[in-house]
């Protein structure tokens, strides 16, 4: 049985639409994978860097500092060392100044597990000789007040990192009025603790001003409380929980135990007889305790920060908090980049009972001073965390015990208890800048990759100079410094980038001869669909590389993949203009250059894919 010639078209035209799809999904979900945390540190091995400076990032939650290395064979790298969040620094009396482009820096730190470019400061020495640990404490001449916590005979300290207790969380924006509008950008405080009362008149506790973590040299930040037992259905919450899962690589908070104390950050209090607003300063996270009898809306919608009701039990605070969306109690991590001291061996722990995750008992320490790893633990919506603040008798150390239950992901209830003490420090915004992780990297837009400044070609100043300011511009610290600039901005350009690339293969497919019925004339309307997609792919395109330039410039792979996109826009044009304006149905004779196009598009994909692999 012949079919009728119409039905031989319809036929055609479903194989173009089929195709058009299948090219379209094969070039987008490439632009969507990501590689994860680069922040994973070899502890068990130690690397020594040295160069001139190029640039210092004090930003949160990592600062690096980059500088340029020379070998025995002259060959120039830019490498970067990740330091502390970058505002514990600039609390510690870290400066800028310190990091003067130019000057000789030597670098003692563990080594990056896929990137030899990058490594986890431990010890710094500076071009006048002044040595500095991870903890170092500097006055406003640039001399070194407190190398370490706990360190002897000079060597940096076993610090139990922050980092090892890592989370996040959302803004609590669902529910505010006028008292709780904040300006967060100045709140310094100058109170004198002599005359500061402990209680108000009513006799509740006065909670209000700034609040920070003061960490000892015997103990863990946040005072430690009891590991997450964890139910079948929380177990099974966490298989395959990776660092890329954790909430802080996404500059997200993590949950309010945790977030109150992480990276020793200022906290900030307001207060008033209905409610209590507490500004976190890790991820400038916002909570409001309401003490008038407010209860939770209807419509809440669920967040990290959960919604919270206290009451007063004598001049003890008791608040309840209840409304989370799905989190994290304890985050996965990567390596641990807190380490024994180099030349050190970590020593072996012991096996975790069954079914044990999150955080270290209360009173509880690993060996060599040190706490266990924390396993990874997620809260599920039906968590609640009931906290109990205090104050000491002279009003200055603000104390919580808490209990965090959920029947769906724990197995008992969680207990621990953490202080902070009252100062006169400013509370500064976070403004997070993660560039420990890759940001992505799409197959041809190829941005985002925020590892070590891979500057193996000769530029001058000027040229980075020039780079620099593109990344410090408006539209480039949109894209790298906010919380939806990155992603809105490469889901546009992966969406263009679907429509002209999907376009040019299919029908470099067709004059290769698949869908041989389909006439060349017909694809006349999706190239210009094309060009519509080529125009929203230059924008983003552009716009990903402010964000990223001083990396992306000097990468091989990066500048291979724009040749090759050039390349296969003039391939196809060529193409369009000998394929379909001439009229040429049978495509004849034009099979070579469609295979050359073909070709050019899949070396720009995989060129595009190896960006955060090449320098």
């Amino acid at each position: 049985m012949t079919l009728p010639t119409s039905f031989s078209k319809e036929k055609a035209i479903l194989n173009l639409q089929c195709l058009c799809v299948i090219f379209a999904l094969f070039i987008a979900f490439p632009a969507f994978a990501h590689h994860g945390s680069s922040g994973q540190f070899d502890t068990n091995a130690t690397v020594e860097f040295s160069g001139n400076i190029t640039r210092v990032r004090l930003v949160n939650p990592h600062a690096y500092v980059y500088f340029d290395s020379i070998d025995e064979a002259g060959k120039v790298t830019n490498k970067r060392c990740e330091l502390q969040s970058g505002s514990l620094l600039k609390r510690r009396g870290w400066t800028q100044s310190l990091f003067k482009t130019g000057s000789f820096i030597s670098i003692k730190g563990s080594p990056d597990r896929t990137d030899p470019t990058t490594c986890y400061m431990k010890e710094i020495t500076f071009e006048n000789g002044v040595v500095a640990f991870r903890n170092s404490e500097f006055d406003e001449n640039g001399n070194v007040l407190v190398t370490s916590e706990g360190a002897l005979d000079g060597e940096p300290s076993k610090e139990h990192h922050a980092e090892e207790h890592e989370e996040d969380f959302h803004h609590d924006d669902e529910h505010h009025d006028e008292d709780d509008h904040l300006n967060t950008a100045s709140l310094e405080q100058t109170v004198d603790l002599s005359s500061r009362e402990r209680l108000h008149e009513d006799g509740s506790l006065n909670m209000a001003g700034n609040w920070v973590m003061v960490r000892s040299g015997e103990g863990p930040p946040g005072g430690g409380g009891s590991r997450a037992m964890l139910t079948p259905a929380g177990q099974k919450a966490v298989e395959g929980a990776t660092s890329a899962d954790n909430p802080r690589y996404q500059c997200k908070p993590t949950n309010i135990i945790m977030d109150w104390w992480f990276d020793m950050m200022v906290n900030h209090i307001e207060q008033t007889d209905k409610r209590i607003t507490l500004t976190y300063g890790f991820m400038n996270l916002k909570r409001t305790i309401y003490l008038d009898g407010t209860t939770m809306p209807a419509n809440y919608q669920p967040n990290r920060a959960g919604f919270s009701t206290g009451k007063w039990e004598g001049d003890e605070l008791v608040v309840t908090t209840t409304g989370f969306d799905e989190g994290w109690i304890m985050a996965p991590l990567g390596g641990n980049p807190g380490g024994p001291p180099p030349g050190q061996e970590r020593a072996k722990r012991p096996p975790r009972p069954s079914g044990e995750q999150g955080m270290p008992r209360a009173g509880t320490r690993g060996p060599e001073g040190r706490p266990g790893p924390p396993s990874p633990a997620k809260n599920s919506a039906q968590m609640t965390i009931v906290e109990r603040f205090t104050l000491s008798e002279d009003g200055t150390v603000l104390s919580r015990k808490y209990t965090i239950t959920d029947p769906l992901y724990l197995a008992s209830p969680m207990e621990g208890q953490d202080e902070v003490t009252f100062t006169n420090d400013k509370y500064i915004d976070y403004e997070c800048e993660d560039l420990t992780a890759e940001r992505g990297s799409d197959s041809l837009g190829g941005v985002g990759v925020t590892r070590a400044t891979k500057n193996n070609i000769e530029s001058d100043d000027v040229a980075k100079g020039f780079l620099y300011s593109l990344e410090d511009s408006t539209i480039g610290t949109t894209i790298s410094s906010t919380q939806w600039g990155y992603p809105i901005v490469l889901s546009l350009h992966a969406i263009g980038m679907a429509i002209m690339v999907g376009v040019s293969l299919m029908l470099c497919a067709r004059v290769i001869g698949f869908a041989s019925t389909i006439p060349l004339s017909s694809f006349a309307p999706y190239w210009s669909i094309g060009l519509i997609g080529l125009v929203i792919n230059f924008l983003s395109g552009t716009a990903l590389f402010f964000g990223n330039a001083s990396e992306l410039y000097f990468n091989l792979a990066f500048r291979i993949k724009i040749g090759l996109v050039v390349l296969g826009l003039v391939l196809t044009k060529m193409m369009v203009k000998r394929a379909i304006i001439s009229g040429n149905d049978s495509g004849k004779g034009h099979k070579p250059l469609a295979i050359a196009t073909l070709l050019c598009w899949v070396a720009a994909i995989i060129a595009g894919r190896l960006i955060g692999y090449m320098s």
